[in-house]
């Protein structure tokens, strides 16, 4: 086996860590949404504890989706052919993942739940605010609305 030094060692993975995130809309997801809890992590101003437990449970989520996609693509490599087994096996690698996503949507929101109540309170006694609220519920239902006319529409 070739020995290579640490530098192109780290350049690899990071070529891997950016063929992940350019070539995989999970990932893609993924970090859009870990970046949403961590920046109202940020702005809650959290202890650092939760901090750092929200981080550690958003980049093992990542983690787990780049190992799952690996492991996706290693299977296919070595049983090119539909195999009902490797099937079974990539399902349960996948089940990983959701599981991951799902303890992680429950302790962000077991943490910032209280932070997120207490600063909407604060805010809810700003006429502005309601304002903003009832704007940003309408336009959310708006974008809701034109993606399911658009979906209905294609069929």
């Amino acid at each position: 086996m070739t020995r290579i030094s640490f530098i192109e060692s780290t350049l690899c993975a990071t070529r891997g860590i950016i063929k992940s995130i350019s070539n995989e809309r999970n990932i893609k997801i993924q970090i859009f949404l870990c970046s949403i809890i961590i920046f109202l992590a940020l702005i809650l101003e959290i202890s650092k504890t939760y901090l750092i437990t929200i981080i550690v449970v958003c980049f093992l989520v990542i983690i787990l989706e780049m190992f799952n996609r690996g492991f996706e693509k290693l299977i296919d490599l070595i049983i090119p052919y539909y195999d009902p087994e490797a099937g079974r096996i990539k399902d349960i690698m996948a089940g990983v993942v959701l599981l991951t996503f799902i303890m992680t949507s429950i302790v962000s929101l077991i943490i910032l739940y209280e932070p997120l109540i207490n600063l909407f309170f604060r805010l809810s006694k700003s006429s502005f605010f309601l304002f903003l609220l009832l704007w940003t519920v309408i336009l959310g239902l708006m974008i809701i609305l034109v993606y399911l006319f658009k979906k209905n529409n294609k069929r």
